[in-house]
């Protein structure tokens, strides 16, 4: 839903590192300090409500707006630590929700490791390996009359906690899993498997093979991926209705359940800012009735 004319005017619609800025836990409160924060919240503004579907999941981020004139007063100071970390932030969901909205339980989780002798000696030679690796499956695909294979893999490696180079990689079925093994030949370790999704979809997958980026994880993906779908509502969730959030969590799921009836409901998180007294909800939830099916045609 789009701002009106008033809203427009009023508030900036400025993009800024907001889950960092409300680091405090709100459980981590007392309900006297928590009644005293709304009582004494003085900064104008106004809350939007950012919903993200990746997949069966929905994501549900709310967070203020402020005033042109208090935005300016408070802004937070750029750093480059602040910048790196708000990329690499940024670039997890994105994984997450890239990973959410692209495959299913008809897909494949490959790991791939190399042999001492095959180790590349630079993480450009070993990412060359997967290219050609997947460039002989989509190979064997055309000769199936298939598309080309979507994929996302990540890179793991780690000189210092002697975590040696290696690839997470998924991708589409298509062709035999046998094949599959037999044409990555720079290691004998190789695992196929069928994604395994849960209520989440397949976030703890995708924060398992993301977690601790620090510069020593990378991902790529094919072109063609289905992107996470965004939109924001200016209206969804009153002042009022936030600081029932806040005074009394119970009420996120009552809440949510309410706005978003073909959804339900998984579980959310409370942050409190001290500079601002401002508050940052998180909300997952998954689509109602969702059931993951078996593709008939896939190769085993």
């Amino acid at each position: 839903m789009r701002p009106n004319k008033s809203t427009k005017k009023k508030y900036t619609d400025k993009e800024y590192d907001y889950e960092s800025l409300y680091d405090t836990p709100i459980n981590q409160l007392e309900e006297k300090e928590i009644e005293s924060l709304l009582k004494t919240n003085s900064i104008e503004h106004h809350y939007v409500a950012k919903t993200i579907r990746h997949g069966n999941q929905f994501d549900v981020e709310l967070y203020p707006l402020f005033s042109k004139q208090d935005f300016q007063r408070w802004k937070p100071k750029k750093t480059k630590k602040a910048q790196r970390n708000l990329n690499e932030k940024n670039a997890k969901k994105r994984l997450i929700r890239l990973i959410n909205e692209n495959f299913t339980i008809d897909d494949w989780a490959i790991h791939l490791t190399y042999s001492n002798q095959n180790r590349p000696s630079t993480i450009e030679k070993a990412e060359k390996e997967v290219y050609k690796y997947i460039r002989k499956i989509n190979y064997r695909r055309k000769k199936m009359g298939l598309p080309n294979a979507k994929w996302i893999y990540v890179t793991e490696y780690d000189p210092q906690k002697k975590i040696k180079v290696h690839h997470h990689l998924l991708m589409e079925k298509g062709i035999d899993r046998k094949v599959m093994k037999d044409l990555w030949t720079n290691g004998t370790r190789t695992e196929i498997k069928e994604l395994e999704p849960d209520e989440y979809g397949l976030t703890g997958l995708a924060n398992y093979i993301s977690k601790d980026p620090k510069g020593k994880k990378r991902w790529k993906s094919s072109k063609g991926l289905k992107q996470p779908r965004e939109r924001k509502s200016y209206t969804s969730f009153s002042k009022k209705k936030i600081r029932n959030m806040i005074a009394d969590d119970t009420n996120v799921s009552i809440y949510m359940n309410s706005n978003y009836k073909s959804k339900t409901y998984l579980d959310h998180e409370i942050r409190y800012n001290k500079v601002n007294h401002m508050y940052y909800i998180y909300v997952r939830m998954r689509k109602k009735n969702f059931t993951e099916k078996k593709n008939v045609r896939r190769n085993i």
